[in-house]
């Protein structure tokens, strides 16, 4: 596909996905192309990779999630996607991501935990370290939300 090509259209897609009993046909309204022919196009983009996926985003406090901690874990290089996998198979983690390290900072698998309480993330990182047998971590409370947003398709 044309590089040029897949962003006009991406920018035509809405942040708020329609909530009708078929977007995809409001979507295609407003793309000024058929149904079948904008999910065609969705899923070709997400076979190249250029897109992950189509998603609702749940505001996690707006549902009673009210506590959150990104958990930073020292996983061995060598370990590192079969841990991720492992962890990413908990519900209550949103996001794993492996990062770089760098000086006195070893940790190198970061998860973002949601529950309705401290404790509850408490017992979640409990869980999957037993799980995982990974037990060099660090827990990082979030305090305050400053942006939450998604990624949007730019001219840039």
């Amino acid at each position: 596909m044309d590089k040029k090509a897949d962003r006009e259209f991406l920018k035509k897609i809405p942040e708020d996905f329609p909530l009708t009993i078929e977007p995809y046909d409001e979507l295609a309204k407003n793309s000024f192309m058929g149904t079948d022919e904008l999910i065609e196009r969705l899923k070709a983009l997400i076979n190249a990779g250029t897109i992950r996926r189509i998603a609702a985003v749940l505001y996690h406090r707006n549902v009673s999630y009210t506590h959150n901690a990104m958990v930073v874990w020292k996983v061995d290089e060598q370990n590192i996607d079969e841990i991720g996998k492992k962890m990413s198979l908990f519900p209550e983690v949103s996001h794993c991501y492996e990062r770089d390290t760098g000086g006195y900072w070893k940790y190198n698998l970061y998860t973002m935990i949601h529950g309705k309480s401290k404790k509850e993330c408490l017992r979640i990182v409990s869980r999957i370290s037993k799980y995982t047998g990974i037990d060099d971590f660090k827990i990082l409370f979030s305090k305050r939300e400053f942006k939450k947003t998604s990624v949007r398709v730019t001219n840039e």
